[in-house]
């Protein structure tokens, strides 16, 4: 018994020795290390870009385009002080993402607004108010529909 437990730990450890690390991250859906690289190179030729208006002709064009689309929705974004409580129905990192689930959330009678996070996430919240009591009852009401996800909230932008 334990020659094959002996075995199967060698096994093991030459597996991970040329495989390498991108197996198991690719395995568990994690970015490889080459993709990790792309995006570091992406990166490293925005920053370029923003330094050295120069440089831009040697950007390769995917990588201007995204420079170019516009990084915040077409509907309008939260801005400080706006309102102080709203119902908080879904935290996105993509825009694009969070667009798409305010629309859906149009399409349901909410008007929606984006909150911004740190670390650049998005969430969408409805039912912007100043008093406190009326966004209890909002999300009691909220709670009782059924497209209402499970994590709904009330965020009270004074306290951060």
């Amino acid at each position: 018994m334990k020659k094959v437990f002996s075995a199967i730990l060698i096994l093991l450890a030459v597996s991970v020795a040329l495989t390498g690390c991108d197996f198991f991250r690719s395995l568990a859906g994690r970015p490889t290390s080459s993709e990790i690289e792309a995006k570091r190179e992406v990166i490293r030729l925005k920053t370029a870009m923003e330094q050295a208006p120069e440089v831009r002709d040697t950007v390769p064009a995917e990588v201007q385009a995204k420079e170019e689309t516009p990084a915040e929705p077409v509907q309008s974004v939260v801005k400080e002080g706006k309102k102080r409580f709203y119902i908080v129905m879904a935290s996105f990192s993509s825009v694009e993402n969070a667009s798409k689930y305010a629309e859906r959330l149009s399409s349901k009678g909410y008007k929606t607004e984006f909150l911004g996070f740190k670390g650049g996430y998005t969430a969408v919240g409805i039912c912007g108010t100043d008093d406190e009591e009326e966004a209890k009852v909002s999300l009691r009401e909220v709670k009782r529909q059924d497209f209402c996800p499970e994590g709904v909230w009330i965020i009270d932008r004074n306290k951060r």
